[in-house]
């Protein structure tokens, strides 16, 4: 054969079997015994037989891809989705194409959505105002979003529950003695930053207590803003005994900030942060704060999409995650109180 790549016919006149049944065992049909199977395989191991991805996305329908949309990739949290969606996608034989929507055209991305390049779409930084999952539902090809929800969006979600954890987490404020509590937050662009902003305004009413204007910062995601909220809360005459930040990175800014002002943290203001990204757990942070399910809301929409992509004519559904509260250094790893609170209701 030379320096031509085989052929399926190559394949069966080696195997001694028909082309029929070399594709067979290529689409692992059941149809094959054991034997015949076998000498396939080891025929296909012999001539490193690759199948032509294109023929076979031609034949099957399937191009065994799915497309990925992320933003901020370089932001710890996102981060470690993209890996955990990239390791479950490779165990399930499966192929990642990832588009950086923070830095592609929306035109761009609209002409790939429209092409019907993959096998489906994961979305895991939906905003109100982007178009992008519209136009992925509209094109047909199965969706899901991840982490990030768009309510009466028709399609499969799967979110964490961030309403019930931000409460949580000012629940823990207050019942450990807070009163003068900081918040920095960011504009509400989807459900998560409007829900870890909400319930934590919800536990602390719920409480009876009120937070002043002054103490709430709105700010944008990044470490340097975090350190520049730390600068506005911390420089004050009478400064708030406790903070929640809304995403871990803001939290490390924030304790970055504190330190560059001699501000000692849990000694003189609590800490809490959003995500329980692996750096939250290193001694130079130790940052108490409520968990983002990654793995469990990674393996909870990969199984919704591949159900959808074998029946595109099911219902949707959303699935809402626990996220619970992490305790560690930055609040002197006091233990939160049971209290025997029934789970939240949520009006949206």
């Amino acid at each position: 054969m030379g320096e031509r790549p085989p052929t399926s016919r190559d394949l069966a006149r080696l195997a001694g079997v028909s082309q029929a049944t070399v594709s067979r065992v290529l689409t692992n049909n059941p149809r094959v015994s054991p034997d015949t199977r076998a000498r396939v395989l080891q025929v296909l191991a012999e001539t490193n037989y690759t199948p032509n991805a294109l023929a076979r996305a031609m034949k099957t329908g399937r191009t065994d891809t799915i497309g990925v949309f992320m933003t901020r990739v370089t932001s710890p949290f996102h981060a470690a989705l993209l890996d955990e969606i990239g390791r479950r996608l490779s165990e399930a034989g499966l192929h990642m194409i990832l588009w950086n929507i923070e830095h592609d055209p929306e035109e761009s991305v609209a002409e790939v959505v429209q092409q019907r390049l993959v096998d489906g779409f994961i979305l895991t930084s939906a905003t109100y105002d982007s178009r992008l999952h519209a136009a992925a539902v509209a094109s047909g090809t199965p969706t899901v979003l991840l982490h990030r929800g768009i309510d009466g969006l028709d399609c499969d979600q799967v979110v964490g529950d961030n309403w019930q954890g931000a409460y949580d987490a000012g629940r823990y404020l207050v019942e450990a003695g807070h009163r003068d509590i900081g918040l920095v937050t960011l504009a509400h662009t989807g459900n998560t930053s409007r829900d870890r902003d909400l319930g934590f305004r919800a536990a602390l009413d719920d409480a009876g207590v009120k937070i002043k204007t002054s103490n709430v910062v709105t700010t944008g995601v990044g470490h340097a803003d975090g350190h520049a909220a730390a600068q506005k809360l911390l420089s004050r005459a009478k400064p708030p005994t406790a903070i929640y930040t809304v995403t871990d990175l803001l939290a490390f800014g924030l304790l970055d900030g504190a330190r560059a002002r001699g501000v000692q943290v849990p000694d003189d203001v609590w800490l809490i942060g959003f995500d329980n990204t692996d750096l939250a757990s290193w001694e130079a942070f130790d940052l108490t704060t409520v968990d983002q399910p990654v793995h469990a809301i990674v393996e909870a929409g990969l199984t919704l999409l591949r159900q959808r992509i074998a029946d595109p004519a099911r219902p949707t559904t959303t699935q809402l995650l626990p996220c619970p509260l992490v305790i560690r250094g930055s609040t002197a790893n006091t233990p939160a109180k049971p209290t025997g609170k029934k789970s939240r209701t949520r009006t949206d």
